[in-house]
């Protein structure tokens, strides 16, 4: 009997140490049986190592995925910007893998701007228990550009995309082409090959898909200006002034039906231009500025079709300038939407 709890203390022990290195698979990420996938936005957590603000918006993290259990967390950018930047990263990391749920991250324009660069970021990351981040191609421009596939709940057949990319940081110093960069058109033709390769593989029909960056698209500001957003919006549009075609490029490949970002902490509207939802996640951090309070965005894919619903969840008043900090008590789905519908019957209401 105790050579067999020997065997059994050394065998997880083993495995222990093998998934820490990063000697297992990864989560494979499949379509529930009821044929749904529910994602968690948490966008500008803006963790800082060793800090009690910090430790209130990871105690929104794990309350939203206690409640919610989602399939995949996935962070929008400025997710962790501190100082002792590696240890930053590595206790984010230890709390999200105390949660045993995929993980995923794009980097932010403030990501980049302590100890570590983007490829450093990745490095200290791409191991760790959950994490499903990836670097993605050399040869494209930024880190962390890569493609999240889920499959069938029956089988292993992809039948959703996620496309994640990075949409680099600010100009330093400041020069004529605006304040921010803009996604590159490596990226873009990166991001045009990848759709034109899933959908010939699924038979010349585009998979239902969804984008995640930090920096919202120009077009933000034109879906703003048609009247039919859902949710918050009390903060100019903080977009590059270039347009570098990738709505354009998502629009012509026709698989994605929603972009999702960051960036901007007074907003967290959804809007639907020609088709496409062009979203905010919710601020989730408490060391940042803001007054609309903290949150999460959840999406909930259907299999097997061009649909998906989402909706706010604010769990936190918050105002960092006057230390504001207290539960809302009004957790539930705030601005939900159903995508194609919600947006088909504002359509039919201006006409």
């Amino acid at each position: 009997m105790k050579k067999l709890i020997t065997l059994v203390l050394a065998l997880i022990t083993v495995s222990i140490l093998s998934f820490s290195t990063g000697k297992t698979s990864k989560p494979v990420l499949k379509f529930n049986p009821d044929g749904k996938f529910k994602i968690v936005q948490f966008t500008d957590v803006h963790f800082k190592y060793d800090s009690y603000r910090s430790d209130s918006a990871m105690v929104i993290v794990k309350k939203v995925v206690a409640s919610e259990k989602p399939d995949l967390v996935i962070f929008t950018g400025d997710v962790v910007c501190s100082e002792d930047t590696r240890k930053a990263w590595l206790s984010f990391s230890e709390t999200m893998t105390g949660l045993k749920t995929p993980w995923a991250i794009v980097l932010g324009n403030h990501d980049i701007e302590g100890d570590l660069t983007g490829i450093q970021i990745m490095e200290t990351i791409v191991k760790m228990p959950y994490c499903i981040t990836e670097n993605g191609p050399k040869d494209i421009a930024g880190n962390g550009n890569y493609v999240l596939k889920i499959q069938s709940s029956k089988s292993s057949k992809t039948e959703a995309l996620l496309y994640c990319l990075d949409s680099h940081s600010s100009f330093k110093p400041q020069t004529n082409l605006g304040t921010y960069e803009w996604i590159a058109f490596s990226q873009v033709d990166w991001y045009r090959e990848e759709s034109r390769s899933f959908t010939k593989r699924n038979g010349g029909i585009p998979l239902p898909a969804l984008a995640f960056f930090h920096i919202p698209l120009p077009e933000y500001k034109e879906v703003l200006g048609n009247g039919k957003t859902i949710g918050i919006q009390e903060e100019t549009i903080c977009s590059p002034e270039m347009n570098s075609g990738l709505y354009t490029a998502m629009l012509e490949s026709g698989d994605v039906m929603g972009m999702f970002v960051g960036h901007d902490h007074n907003n967290n509207y959804i809007g639907c231009l020609r088709n496409i939802c062009l979203a905010y996640g919710n601020c989730s951090g408490r060391q940042c500025y803001g007054k609309i309070g903290r949150g999460a965005r959840v999406i909930e894919l259907y299999e097997g079709q061009r649909k998906f619903d989402t909706w706010i969840l604010k769990l936190y008043e918050c105002n960092r300038d006057k230390d504001i900090w207290f539960p809302a008590n009004d957790y539930g789905k705030k601005f939900f939407i159903s995508y194609p519908d919600t947006f088909r019957e504002e359509q039919k209401r201006a006409l």
